[in-house]
């Protein structure tokens, strides 16, 4: 227990976390309230956990702690550390093996014209140019090998065409949603501006 009350002298705490409660349930408070409050609360505790957690991590990779109970918990988090480490660098090699695949890295298989995905609203990144007359030409290309137009008129008629795409915004549910448009299509919510 001594070990537990020198950490916690040792534990930051952000004090822009509020433990006052924001609505009283005395009184006839209504229930609606109440379930309110009460989920805020639970997740000013999430909070907390959370910093808890990070503090005595970082205290104790820097040997300023020791806690034989958390050891457990410290190994299983350097475990996962190292697993992310992995799925990270995996994940780049696959998001570059994909863009030579005509593949977005939501899975979605695209076609040679695509400049966005169609399913997640992702732009395309290529290492070639698609002329307008849909033929796939290397970027250092001067003209097009099936219809002769100029590398500077297909990049000039891409350009417009990507103004003219209108802007996107990212609502909180991850779905894209054009500028201007209010309401997600996705979730229902209101998009602020």
């Amino acid at each position: 227990m001594a070990n537990i009350k020198g950490f916690m002298e040792k534990v930051k705490i952000p004090e822009n976390i509020s433990v006052i409660p924001k609505a009283s349930a005395e009184n006839g408070g209504n229930l609606k309230a109440v379930r309110k409050t009460l989920e805020e609360k639970m997740n000013e505790k999430v909070k907390i956990y959370g910093f808890i957690g990070m503090e005595v991590y970082d205290l104790a990779k820097e040997n300023r702690i020791e806690i034989a109970e958390i050891k457990t918990y410290l190994d299983k988090m350097d475990a996962l550390n190292a697993e992310v480490e992995v799925l990270e660098k995996q994940k780049e090699e696959l998001e570059r093996k994909s863009v030579k695949k005509n593949i977005c890295v939501c899975g979605y298989k695209l076609k040679p014209q695509d400049r966005f995905c169609p399913n997640c609203g992702e732009v395309v990144e290529r290492d070639t140019v698609t002329c307008v007359c849909g033929a796939e030409l290397e970027k250092s290309a001067k003209f097009c090998n099936v219809c002769g137009k100029s590398m500077e008129d297909i990049m000039k008629s891409q350009q417009a065409a990507t103004v003219q795409m209108p802007a996107m915004k990212e609502c909180i549910c991850g779905a894209k949603v054009p500028a201007g448009q209010f309401m997600c299509m996705e979730c229902g919510r209101k998009i602020e501006d």
